[in-house]
């Protein structure tokens, strides 16, 4: 007779609470609670897929009906040990609320429940995916967990307890499973392996964790795969068996991004699709590459949160060292929003390559920006030492004299100026305004109802507005409009332009939060010195 083989998370499941991985909170206390005698009518096990609720509760039907329990664990040697183990005894039922979850089912165990143990001391009822049932199953289910007869246990397990009503999770002992570390993965993995005789590096069992997320029974499914593959498991066998991009390339493709090269960013896509490289799971790794990079940012020891080799991480945390946070945000934010709409239909290989193109464009990656972060700094600075003098010397309020005060306290920021004469000399008429103004109405008719009878000029790679109307204007303070009208430009001209006043550049200052915030004080009284700053009508 043919053997079937046993797959690895069935042949290494644990027998005793001891060899139960990574949840000391649940086994230790059902240990004690078993060693004193002090039994639960009913257990709820919460938590994510793979982290033992399973296991635990065949374990803890074992110990409650053990002819010789030991330290709260179940012997493994007795009849009901051995019955339970092989399925022989009929008072343990495992029922599957998935494909079990009508009131008829529900009312069949309860019937059921009523009779005596056949052969073991305790019936354990073990219904899985308990929040598949059906809230008529729920109510059938409730007055027997209210009052269960003496000899009937239930372990409730699922993966969504907050699907569970109240009065369910209210009448058991909850105990929460944690996902387990991927330390503890990898130990049990290289347990396994030896007890296997097959080799594996410790990065290919870090790596095999981390995929797994904190799940020890997917980390043993892939486990089994590499092993179909190679007695050495190697960290490059578990890519290759898992699917996943080579880190060379999510490195190559973080790299076009710092350096603003889609080219190099599209080719590096196109050979990993040519390699049958699914486009979301690549999305995936690179959201958890630019995840090790925010948290090398942010967090004092970043090693016990990312799981990579020491190579690696050397790697990684140059790259860091090139990004600001807010740019590193902005990526996986921007990576995030493609991977939802890979799982809406569209073609992913275009859209991931879309998205690539636009991390490498000059306005999604200008992570390091002088003027703009230099600028922010000054005006941060400005502000702490206004405030400040007004906090110590609240009598500045009331001064009409001293016109140096401010300007001593808060010397004129230099803005990076241009030059409206030389922009409005070269200047030519805009002959698609029209056009651009037809689009904006129908993006917003308020805002392209006020360039009504406004002309535009083009010069360089700016395009300026003239218009009598400064409802326009005022409108084109809030970004999202500013944003819609040079993609509307960009769509009509196939160009990239900013924004600008074609006359009156100095009214151009009230776009200045600043500016608006020291005139506020010159109204309240606070001396203020009129200094004319050149302004930067680029937008």
């Amino acid at each position: 007779m043919l053997n079937l083989y046993r797959v690895l998370y069935r042949k290494y499941r644990p027998k005793y609470f001891a060899d139960v991985i990574g949840q000391p909170q649940v086994t230790d206390t059902l240990k004690n609670e078993l060693k004193a005698d002090r039994l639960a009518h009913a257990y709820l096990f919460t938590g994510s897929r793979g982290t033992g609720k399973t296991t635990c509760s065949k374990i803890l039907s074992k110990a409650v009906n053990c002819l010789s329990p030991k330290d709260g664990d179940p012997c493994g040697e007795c009849a009901i040990c051995r019955g339970i183990d092989d399925g022989s005894i009929t008072d343990v039922v495992e029922i599957d609320a998935a494909s079990n979850n009508g009131v008829d089912d529900i009312r069949i165990l309860r019937e059921e429940a009523n009779f005596t143990p056949a052969e073991a001391k305790y019936r354990v009822y073990i219904i899985d995916e308990v929040h598949m049932l059906s809230i008529s199953a729920f109510n059938a289910l409730l007055k027997t967990l209210e009052e269960p007869p003496p000899h009937v246990i239930f372990i409730l397990a699922t993966t969504e307890v907050h699907k569970l009503p109240a009065t369910i999770t209210s009448r058991c002992q909850r105990f929460d499973f944690h996902r387990i570390s991927p330390e503890d993965i990898a130990k049990r993995l290289e347990y396994v392996c030896g007890e296997e005789n097959v080799s594996v590096d410790h990065d290919a069992a870090l790596l095999i964790a981390g995929i797994a997320d904190g799940a020890m029974r997917d980390a043993l499914s892939l486990l089994d795969q590499c092993m179909g593959q190679t007695e050495h498991i190697t960290e490059e066998a578990v890519r290759k068996t898992a699917g996943l991009a080579d880190k060379s390339h999510l490195f190559e493709i973080t790299d076009s991004i710092l350096n603003k090269d889609p080219a190099r960013a599209v080719q590096t896509v196109d050979e990993l699709h040519r390699n049958s490289k699914d486009m979301a799971r690549l999305c995936e790794e690179l959201i958890g590459h630019f995840r090790a990079i925010m948290l090398i940012k942010t967090v004092k020891d970043p090693k016990n949160n990312i799981v990579m080799s020491e190579s690696d991480f050397e790697r990684v945390s140059k790259q860091a060292e090139m990004m600001k946070l807010p740019f590193v945000i902005q990526v996986i934010d921007t990576l995030q929003s493609a991977m939802e709409r890979m799982f809406q239909g569209v073609n992913r290989r275009i859209e991931m390559e879309m998205t690539v193109v636009k991390l490498c464009s000059c306005e999604s990656s200008d992570n390091s920006n002088p003027n703009v972060n230099s600028n922010l700094e000054q005006r941060i600075s400005v502000l702490e030492k206004f405030f400040e003098v007004i906090k110590n010397n609240p009598s500045v309020l009331q001064q009409k004299t001293a016109s140096k005060t401010v300007n001593a306290i808060a010397p004129p920021i230099k803005k990076p100026s241009v030059d409206m004469d030389e922009l409005r000399k070269n200047a030519v008429k805009f002959q698609q305004w029209q056009e651009i103004i037809e689009n904006i109405k129908n993006y917003s008719k308020s805002l392209g109802t006020s360039f009504d009878g406004s002309t535009a000029y083009i010069s360089g790679k700016y395009v300026l507005v003239d218009s009598n109307n400064d409802l326009c204007f005022e409108l084109l303070r809030k970004p999202e409009h500013r944003t819609e009208l040079k993609n509307i430009i960009q769509k009509v001209t196939g160009k990239s332009y900013s924004l600008g006043r074609y006359s009156y550049p100095d009214e151009q200052k009230a776009d200045d939060p600043l500016t608006k915030l020291l005139s506020d004080f010159k109204a309240a009284g606070v001396p203020v010195e009129d200094k004319k700053n050149n302004t930067n009508n680029g937008g």
